[in-house]
């Protein structure tokens, strides 16, 4: 056997009886001189008998084969080395939680177990290479008890910073609140600048000049806080509610702008944007005849003397052009939607009508019964979807079915009709005359049940009721708008009117109310700007509209969109101006 491998197994054998012994002493809380002497000389027995097995070996074997060699030493080498690693890892462990609870005291109990491990002759070298191994293994015995002692002080300091590490915390987050928070701009302005520059000393300037600058710097900021005062956004260390930013925007200066809500619209002033014009991309319809909301979708269609009806996307923005219908030769007049928007209805003064599928693209024309003789020219459907009703030419109404298209019966009236409107209920139908007579018909009994007087009337108009079911507004070619209640129309012969709008000089040609029944629009098409929109509770006129600087033409139709959230406006010209009622927050 070489002296290599003899002075290896005689180091690995002596670091296990090593730890054998040092996990002993390590248990015993007083050891004893007596047990130690004989606790040390049965390893000592052990490794010599050891020895002299091992020299014995090597002297039997004196020439061995290398594959016998290979095969018999890593099997004594293998366990005795398991052997020693299992016993090492397991008074590791044990020391280390030893070293952890007891601290200085087992660092001492360590340098009492040494001295007796020195006293026997375990711990005593035979030769100068045993020495040396010894103390490259080792590094000597103190050391190695001073390596235990320093690694369990610096456990125990570990323990008592993170013990205070979360009240250290929390007086860093304290002094952090209290320390004022270093705020910077979020802009910059060049008139800032400019003042910095007033206040700079070493900007080149008189002294004089410098002087004067600072003084009006300093005045103007003095006049400032007089008439405006101190803002709530100016002020830094304000508490910021969750509503701040909308605070902010619905604040300019001094100035406080009313608040969007759900409740009632205010009176005298509405605010409204101007908006891009819904038909900016086609402008070729010709004067406006009709502008219709879709019921469910933002789109609208516009329908034009010139035979062209635009159908464009509703955002205010682009207003996209979708889809044109060219009409060219069918003199169109009138144009309508169907309640649930999937139709379109296109009338005009000959013998036959137009109607187009807005889902299908399929288009039809349907004409007027052989022996009848009036024609599409004016007409309005039921909000139910039920009936179409249409204004003869000599004092005729033909009430039509709007799913068939057939003719159901005719309703003849004193004088001429011109305008027409079903109650939301779709149980009556109202006919203005060119006379000052109102005609009411009962779609249940299929009569007229009621004619009362338009006050102030001559020659009536137009005709509008509202979503509700509450209020009837009518307009005369004199520009006169009465409100009365639709309960007091049923029944009265000459009902007062709630309200009398004689803003407009004019005749009136179009009325419209709002989805929540608190506008009306009335607006005439013999002079330009002619439009008004009227605070129906209070029958008064809204003051900032149209403005002075408004170029909205002769108006011939005006229509809210469903949730009354924009305001189409159309003229002789071609233009369909756009208005956004901030009111309303839906479209």
């Amino acid at each position: 056997m070489s002296d290599d491998e003899e002075l290896q197994k005689l180091v690995s054998s002596y670091i296990s009886n090593v730890r054998a012994k040092f996990e002993l002493d390590a248990k015993s809380t007083e050891p004893s001189e007596s047990s130690g002497d004989e606790d040390a000389a049965e390893p000592e027995d052990g490794i010599k008998r050891e020895v002299e097995s091992d020299d014995a070996v090597s002297d039997a074997e004196s020439t061995p084969s290398e594959e016998e060699e290979e095969k018999h030493v890593p099997t004594m080498d293998g366990l005795g080395k398991n052997k020693a690693a299992d016993s090492s890892d397991e008074a590791e462990e044990k020391e280390i939680k030893k070293l952890d609870s007891d601290g200085p005291e087992a660092a001492a109990d360590l340098a009492k177990a040494f001295n007796e491990l020195e006293e026997s002759d375990i711990q005593k070298p035979k030769t100068a290479k045993e020495r040396e191994l010894m103390s490259i293994v080792f590094g000597g015995k103190s050391e190695f008890v001073s390596q235990l002692t320093e690694q369990a002080t610096e456990r125990k300091v570990k323990r008592k910073r993170k013990q205070s590490q979360p009240s250290v915390e929390a007086q860093s987050s304290d002094e952090e609140d209290t320390k004022p928070v270093e705020r910077s701009a979020v802009w910059q302005d060049s008139d800032d600048e400019n003042d910095d520059d007033v206040n700079d000393p070493q900007v080149k300037r008189n002294k004089y000049v410098r002087e004067q600058g600072k003084l009006t710097y300093e005045r103007r900021r003095k006049k400032f806080e007089q008439i405006v005062g101190n803002p709530k956004w100016a002020d830094l260390d304000r508490v910021q509610e969750p509503d701040s930013d909308e605070e902010i925007l619905q604040t300019v200066g001094h100035v406080v702008k009313s608040q969007r809500s759900t409740g009632d619209l205010p009176k005298e002033m509405i605010e409204l944007k101007v908006l891009r014009r819904l038909n900016r991309e086609t402008k070729q319809e010709g004067p406006i005849l009709s502008i219709c909301f879709h019921p469910t979708s933002m789109v609208a269609m516009i329908a034009g003397k010139a035979g062209m009806v635009s159908i464009v996307a509703v955002d205010g923005v682009r207003n996209e052009k979708l889809h044109t219908i060219g009409l060219p030769k069918f003199n169109l007049v009138c144009a309508q939607l169907t309640p649930d928007g999937n139709e379109a209805i296109f009338g005009s003064k000959r013998r036959f009508y137009h109607v187009y599928n807005l889902i299908s693209g399929q288009s039809d024309t349907l004409p007027i019964p052989y022996q009848e003789n009036w024609s599409m020219r004016d007409f309005r459907i039921s909000p139910s979807g039920q009936y179409l009703a249409s204004i003869g030419l000599c004092g005729e109404v033909h009430l039509l079915s709007a799913k068939t298209k057939e003719l159901l019966r005719s309703i003849q009236l004193r004088y001429t009709c011109t305008a027409l409107a079903f109650t939301p209920d779709s149980r009556y139908l109202f006919c203005h005359t060119c006379d000052s007579e109102v005609y009411v018909y009962s779609l249940d009994k299929q009569c007229i049940v009621n004619v009362f007087y338009d006050d102030g009337c001559v020659n009536g108009s137009s005709i509008a009721l509202c979503p509700n079911g509450q209020y009837v507004a009518t307009g005369n070619e004199q520009g006169i708008a009465n409100i009365y209640q639709l309960d007091a129309t049923l029944q009265q012969k000459t009902p007062v009117p709630l309200k009398t709008i004689g803003n407009l000089t004019t005749s009136i040609g179009s009325l419209t109310f709002n989805a929540t029944s608190e506008l009306l629009a009335i607006a005439s098409p013999v002079v330009k700007n002619a439009v008004r929109l009227v605070h129906v509770r209070s029958g008064t006129v809204f003051r900032n509209f149209p403005t002075q600087n408004s170029s909205l033409g002769c108006v011939t139709s005006v229509q809210f969109s469903p949730s009354g959230g924009y305001l189409a406006i159309g003229d002789q010209n071609s233009f369909v101006s756009l208005f956004r009622v901030k009111h309303y927050q839906n479209y």
